[in-house]
């Protein structure tokens, strides 16, 4: 039976995490950051972040232990590749070249990994094909998040990008529920500083789309507004000041994200005429906002669901579509 393990979030604004004992969800905590601690995904003082995890597992009651992290985008690079078939040793030799054309370094200094998603058989039932997803990022990173965690009272076991924490809270949830094969998981990341779409089959990340319209606009559009800073329209948006999330720009603002989120669904539609995606689940802090969720109902013909639908032990969790990924981190075996 594993050990205790606590999945760490980083992003723009907040940290969440996740602490599972023995595959069973225990913990979750969440801690809004200062300003400027992340940029464009990424940490900018690893120490100073390193303080504040330590301060936050404290104040939560989490014991130092074996960590995972999740990966911003920038720093991982990642893709779905079709190889003949061929051993491990030989897929872990081929896979820097699957990477030639985004790798900046030498392909020592990275590290590589894969998960085979699917397989190809001839006629005769001779596996041909490996279908898989690689991904790619450089030791030099995983270091300095070894680090990080360490000073923070952590050892890191794994590190791994978000379509890797999306595929192993869908796969737990289709081992616990037996759900039907040939199913589709379309989250919807609703973040501070955009939307993040991943769409997974059967459990295995096919693609993603990023739309650049997230809670930093409303906030932008909130100050300018109501004549506030960005810090009281944040507080504003939190505690719907006056019915500020019933403005007109307000509603503007959540009809185009709705849009776009329907223009995704519908390019992968096109792109993918034996599938007909129609759910999807919301997760991450615009989940708050009720008014985003009313628009892509109202905007689309969507089914729309919250995300903690598929976490284990849901019911209990408040706020649980915020840890949707990092309880996915934990879950990764």
């Amino acid at each position: 039976m594993p050990g205790q393990i606590t999945a760490f979030d980083i992003g723009e604004c907040m940290v969440k995490a996740a602490c599972l004992t023995g595959g069973k969800l225990k913990k979750v905590m969440a801690k809004e950051l200062p300003d400027n601690m992340v940029s464009g995904g990424e940490i900018v003082s690893m120490d100073a972040m390193a303080d504040f995890i330590k301060e936050m597992a404290k104040e939560n009651g989490i014991s130092r232990g074996a960590a995972a992290v999740i990966l911003p985008g920038t720093l991982v690079f990642t893709r779905n590749v079709t190889v003949p078939a061929m051993t491990d040793g030989q897929l872990l030799y081929n896979l820097p070249f699957e990477f030639k054309d985004y790798l900046t370094q030498e392909k020592n200094k990275y590290y590589f990994d894969y998960a085979v998603q699917d397989t190809v058989k001839d006629e005769e039932g001779n596996v041909k094909e490996l279908q898989l997803f690689v991904c790619a990022t450089l030791k030099s990173t995983v270091e300095e998040y070894r680090a990080m965690l360490r000073r923070a009272g952590f050892n890191l076991k794994v590190a791994m990008p978000e379509e890797c924490a999306y595929a192993a809270l869908t796969e737990d949830y289709m081992q616990r529920t037996n759900a039907p094969a040939g199913s589709d998981y379309c989250f919807v990341d609703l973040g501070h500083n955009g939307i993040r779409m991943h769409i997974l089959q059967d459990g295995d990340f096919t693609t993603k789309r990023s739309v650049d319209l997230g809670l930093r606009d409303l906030e932008q559009t909130i100050s300018d507004v109501r004549g506030v800073d960005i810090h009281m329209a944040h507080a504003h948006i939190l505690s719907d000041y006056n019915d500020v999330l019933s403005e007109d720009v307000s509603a503007e603002l959540f009809n185009r994200m709705a849009i776009e989120i329907m223009k995704a669904v519908n390019f992968y539609n096109y792109n993918n005429r034996e599938r007909s995606l129609r759910r999807i689940y919301l997760c991450g802090g615009g989940v708050a906002v009720d008014q985003i969720r009313a628009a892509i109902c109202r905007v689309t013909d969507l089914d729309v669901h919250n995300a903690e639908e598929l976490l284990p032990q849901h019911d209990a969790l408040e706020a649980a579509w915020l840890y949707i990924k990092a309880i996915g981190c934990a879950l990764q075996k």
